[in-house]
């Protein structure tokens, strides 16, 4: 099922997005494997910032998402930016094929490894990235709740059983949400939350979560380190079938 932007998601990433350097530390973790030549396409795209933090070592993004509403943030920070190398294509990748294939793709949070696999077999020559959730309960919820079943450890054991040769690494990223006051930090819980219940999402468990920062902008901000499990392979060596 394709993920549903609302506006006050739309709201929520991008201000955690602007507030940290999250997408910087991934773009970090992709360069050694990045030339300046090479044509990259960012899967599934969101909002678009590793497409902004990786615009400076290649020579053109294609960001590919199907919802319009992510893809307007990007194009506004494209436009204020100055930034001429990214692509912006709305609409579902496999209608999307490229002229020339990929000299690499980045799927960020993006896929199960099976549609990744064909995706960047059908359009892909080079490297592969793929970051996954390294994580098992739901982050923003009062109580315990699983989560899907597609993460890093799945996305290892499926290269693994056909045989694909990967570089893997653990991370922990701080990716917090800074608020403008207690209402939108409440607002965040009651969208984010898991809890059929939204009641336990009481005024002690919104302190015990938010520290102040000082800032007139952001006077709260939720600290989170997020685990992140980081996949690169080759699409040489996925299965023929």
């Amino acid at each position: 099922m394709m993920f549903q932007w609302s506006e006050d998601m739309v709201r929520f990433m991008r201000q955690a997005s602007e507030y940290g350097d999250y997408h910087r530390r991934l773009a970090d973790w992709m360069r050694p494997d990045l030339h300046k030549r090479d044509r990259l396409c960012d899967a599934g795209c969101g909002l678009g910032y590793l497409s902004l933090a990786l615009a400076p070592y290649v020579q053109h993004i294609t960001a590919a998402d199907r919802n319009g509403d992510a893809l307007a943030v990007l194009r506004e920070n494209c436009a204020s930016r100055g930034i001429d190398n990214i692509d912006i294509r709305c609409g579902d990748l496999f209608s999307m094929p490229p002229d020339t294939a990929y000299d690499a793709m980045v799927f960020c949070f993006f896929g199960r490894m099976e549609e990744i696999a064909a995706i960047a077999k059908a359009q892909c020559r080079g490297t592969v990235f793929a970051f996954k959730k390294n994580y098992t309960t739901h982050r923003f919820s009062v109580g315990s709740h699983a989560t899907g079943s597609d993460s890093f450890t799945t996305a290892k054991a499926w290269l693994s059983a056909r045989g694909v040769p990967f570089t893997a690494q653990e991370m922990a990223l701080e990716l917090g949400q800074p608020f403008r006051s207690w209402e939108s930090a409440r607002r965040f819980f009651e969208i984010y939350s898991r809890d059929e219940d939204k009641s336990v999402i009481t005024d002690a468990f919104l302190r015990s979560k938010l520290v102040e920062t000082g800032r007139a902008d952001f006077p709260l901000y939720m600290p989170h380190q997020r685990p992140v499990g980081c996949l690169k392979f080759s699409v040489e060596d996925l299965p023929k079938t």
